[in-house]
């Protein structure tokens, strides 16, 4: 009867214990967890203020690169044409890593660094720019190359004036590569919505690509429904943090608006990353009060097991030894191990061929139990019998048994054997310590899970670290080390305009570097860089600073010189460090470096000054050689100056009559017979003599000249085809290249038709040639004005086909009359049988569209004879005529 009512009494006690264990833990759990939600939150929105403001600097310093350019003499000077400050751009562009960049005038009309004519006058930041406001666009489908990009714009003023708009794009990428780079933990994640609820940075790509928008898109997509409030309470304020649930889990987040625009940034981290400490505590105790109450439950059976095992007799567990519930060890006095029972090899996963005569009892004792192995081996040698000790032994897997052993000493060997007999007790060892313990040693157990505390700290100081991160993030430059250019305007506003002291900047650019990255991969061009960044470094030392802007580009600012010949020797010193290779991954590189210099006071009164002339004396550096430097001085302008010459000459050249036409005629290729003309512009210039089309149609257009030009050109042209008809002459046409500016005149259609009439003729004598590029650039405009012209009766003709996009979708919708073949796939029938093919391919196809073909700039037999082959339906070149001048091309149609 006793028996049933202690178990009775084991079970209500361990029921007991449970309860209230479950109870307690609760309790701690709910108030740890809110502190932990509570700290967490306030941390998060820390972090997420910080990361705005790391985003924040660098699209800063995107957009206070592109004002200091604008900034230029030789970008704002209404006097130096488009085409010089395009091409000073080219060179901006591959220094400071923009995709392209662009000038616009006041009309929205625009030519990029890769010769594309836009028209951005509908585009938001080109209105902001024009109002004066320089600004950053929401991303936006580039016209150009149809990416997404963000447009860094900035008014472009002279004379206190906005005479138009500089504006560079940059891949949207760039915003995803700064949120990769500030995250919490390892599943920690960062992102930047825009105004809209737009995805344009986040570290799954496709969330950008596919423009996701969480606002409008959360159920379609499957989201749940506490991701829309979190992104709706976004919009409402400035920052914050939250929390929602995203796959299946919960996440913690914060965010804070990117100041200076309407986007937000954001950073969140899973529930399980922000609770994994507490949670392991609160299941290991869990784990353990279980394990208690079983180990309660059967103590009593494990104690009984032992002590009758130990009352056996020494002969008969001789006789069992491999069959016994117990490990037995024979050692010697020197801890080697001479008998081994096969429980010991269960329990320890050792086979008696690894242990008996090889294995010492030192190698096989844990490291916990070092002690009780020293009070072991003491008792061996002095003989004296030992009961009831605690030893831990590693197993083979790495487990560690807990033991409690006895030591006993066999006479019958002289006392050379001892026998060790331990029983396992492992998990009594885990549970038999909370059956012990007191009330108040179970309450302090309780306590311990106030110690989270600890985590705490550990994840604040995580955050330190975070925002440490974050600050040189803004401050420096991430592949090099080296201050960003915010740190060292900082330095010289801070050092340098303070003190009023003499100071030097050194602008370098590395030679070359594109070819580094073309020629071995840009991975090799950022080790190249980092290099170059440390013996700058070495060299600058301690008394100056040295910084990179971005590419290839870095900076030396010297806080102070007595001598100019100091600034030399430093000079001297970098273009040194470039004589020697670079050795990046066992592969020589060879790079030479080019210096421009300025002075403060004498070259600038302020960073942005000094850097433009340090930018102007590193571009006469490269001119004159490479591989050295230059100081700044004020005929490094002149160049400029020089090529604002011919534009000047082009204001009056119209009205001296300097421009004339000449006429290339275009031959029937069956009959032979001349079918019509192509005018072509040339100017005899009282100044410069005669300018080829090709150094003055690009100023024309830039300038806006090409406007009075090309009304010019139509009505001498169609003046000399009305001469051809007068003189019976009836068949003929006239062909007459329109410019990109012309065709996006208002009045461009009504212009045609009012010359037309006023010379008599009807619309079919006249063909307009446009390019491929200038109908694919922006379509929907295009289309209109050449429905326009096609409905007044105008041929159109698609000029230099095969050099552009060279689409068929856009062959099939084009209003056009006319195929032109580039000179380029007629030459290609002389020497490239593939390219041969593909000609008469085009002149296939061309017809199965029903348009004319004119093969351009055809000038062997051999040429025409393919033509022929193919059916080509008319040619022009130096075979049968050059461009002629009025007259001679009325003689060789009369003759």
């Amino acid at each position: 009867m006793r028996t049933p009512m202690k178990r009775k009494a084991i079970v209500v006690s361990s029921i007991a214990i449970l309860i209230f264990s479950v109870i307690i833990g609760g309790i701690i759990y709910y108030f740890a967890s809110n502190a932990i939600i509570s700290n967490i939150s306030e941390s998060l929105t820390q972090i997420a203020v910080l990361g705005a403001k790391a985003v924040e600097s660098n699209l800063k310093g995107s957009l206070e690169v592109i004002e200091t350019i604008a900034a230029e003499e030789s970008i704002k000077n209404p006097n130096i044409s488009i085409e010089e400050k395009i091409q000073i751009l080219k060179n901006q562009v591959d220094r400071k890593g923009f995709a392209r960049m662009s000038i616009a005038d006041l009309s929205g009309n625009s030519l990029t660094t890769e010769g594309v004519s836009l028209y951005v006058g509908d585009r938001d930041y080109f209105k902001l720019a024009k109002q004066g406001i320089t600004n950053i666009s929401d991303p936006l489908v580039s016209r150009v190359d149809n990416t997404l990009v963000i447009t860094f714009a900035v008014p472009i003023i002279y004379d206190g004036d906005i005479i138009g708009v500089l504006y560079s794009t940059q891949d949207v990428e760039i915003l995803s590569a700064i949120t990769d780079g500030i995250r919490l933990g390892e599943y920690g994640r960062s992102y930047i919505i825009d105004s809209m609820g737009v995805t344009i940075a986040h570290e799954i790509r496709e969330q950008v690509r596919n423009r996701v928008n969480i606002l409008l898109d959360w159920n379609k997509l499957g989201y749940d429904k506490s991701m829309y409030d979190f992104f709706i309470n976004m919009q409402r304020s400035e920052k914050g943090a939250g929390q929602y649930i995203f796959d299946g889990t919960k996440r913690y987040a914060g965010y804070a608006k990117i100041p200076g625009t309407d986007w937000y940034f954001g950073i969140s981290a899973p529930r399980s990353q922000v609770f994994r400490s507490i949670n392991q505590v609160y299941s290991f105790v869990g784990i353990l009060l279980l394990l208690i109450i079983l180990i309660f439950s059967a103590a009593q059976f494990y104690i009984r097991i032992l002590r009758k095992s130990l009352k056996i007799e020494r002969n008969a567990a001789t006789a069992a030894i491999d069959t016994a519930n117990l490990v037995i060890l024979y050692v010697d006095k020197h801890g080697v191990i001479y008998e081994y029972n096969k429980h010991a090899e269960i329990k320890l996963g050792y086979n008696k061929a690894e242990v008996i005569g090889i294995m010492k009892l030192s190698d096989i004792v844990a490291s916990d139990s070092i002690d009780s192995y020293d009070k072991l081996m003491h008792h061996l040698n002095t003989g004296e019998q030992l009961s009831s000790l605690e030893l831990s032994l590693k197993s083979s897997d790495g487990n560690v048994v807990y033991m409690v052993c006895n030591l006993n000493f066999l006479e019958d060997y002289d006392y050379e054997y001892i026998e060790i007999i331990g029983i396992d007790i492992s998990e009594r060892i885990k549970m038999e310590k909370e059956l012990v313990e007191s009330h108040e040693e179970l309450t302090s157990l309780y306590e311990e899970l106030y110690a989270s505390e600890e985590t705490l700290r550990e994840q604040y100081e995580e955050l330190s670290q975070k925002e440490k991160k974050i600050h040189n993030l803004a401050y420096y430059d991430p592949l090099t080390g080296l201050a960003n250019r915010i740190n060292l305007e900082n330095h010289f506003n801070n050092n340098i305009l303070q003190k009023q002291s003499k100071s030097a900047m050194l602008y370098m650019d590395i030679d070359n570097f594109k070819f580094v990255n073309d020629t071995f991969g840009h991975y090799m061009g950022d080790k190249l860089l980092a290099v170059a960044a440390q013996n700058i470094k070495k060299v600058v030392g301690e008394n100056h600073v040295a910084g990179r802007l971005g590419g290839d580009e870095f900076m030396i600012i010297t806080d102070a010189y007595e001598d100019i010949s100091e600034v030399e020797m430093l000079a001297d010193k970098i273009l040194k460090t470039f004589e020697t290779s670079f050795y990046i991954e066992d592969s020589p590189i060879n790079v030479s470096t080019s210096i421009g210099i300025a002075l403060y006071p004498d070259n600038g009164e302020n960073f942005n000054d000094l850097l433009k002339c340090a930018d102007i004396a590193m571009y006469a550096a490269k001119a004159a050689g490479k591989e050295n430097y230059v100081f700044f001085n004020d005929r490094m302008n002149e160049s400029i100056v020089k090529k604002m010459k011919i534009q000047n000459s082009m204001k009056n050249a119209i009205g001296n009559n300097e421009f004339l036409l000449y006429y290339q005629p275009q031959y029937h290729i069956v009959s032979g017979r001349i079918k019509g003309f192509e005018a072509l512009l040339r100017w005899n210039s009282s100044e410069h003599g005669f300018v080829s089309p090709a150094d003055f149609i690009e100023i024309a257009e830039t300038s806006g000249l090409i406007i009075p030009l090309g009304e010019w050109v139509l009505k001498e042209a169609c003046e000399f085809i009305k001469n051809l008809y007068d003189m019976g002459h009836r068949d003929i046409s006239i062909s007459v290249n329109v410019s990109v500016i012309q065709l996006k005149q208002e009045n461009f259609v009504n212009m045609v038709d009012s010359i037309l009439k006023e010379k008599g003729l009807e619309p079919s004598s006249l063909e307009l040639e446009i390019t491929e590029s200038l109908l694919i650039e922006d379509i929907e405009l295009n289309l209109k004005k050449l429905k326009g012209l096609r409905k007044l009766g105008v041929r159109i003709s698609l000029d230099d086909f095969g050099t552009g996009y060279s689409s068929l979708t856009y062959l099939r919708e084009l209003p056009i009359d006319i195929l032109k073949i580039d000179k380029s796939f007629i030459d290609n029938i002389m020497h490239d049988s593939d390219k041969s093919c593909l000609t008469g391919t085009i002149i296939s196809l061309a017809h199965d569209l029903g348009l004319e073909v004119v093969a351009e700039g055809v000038e062997e037999e051999q040429q025409l004879k393919y033509l022929k082959c193919y059916n080509c339906d008319m040619v022009q070149g130096y075979l049968f005529s050059k461009p002629l001048p009025r007259q001679d091309a009325i003689k060789l149609l009369s003759s």
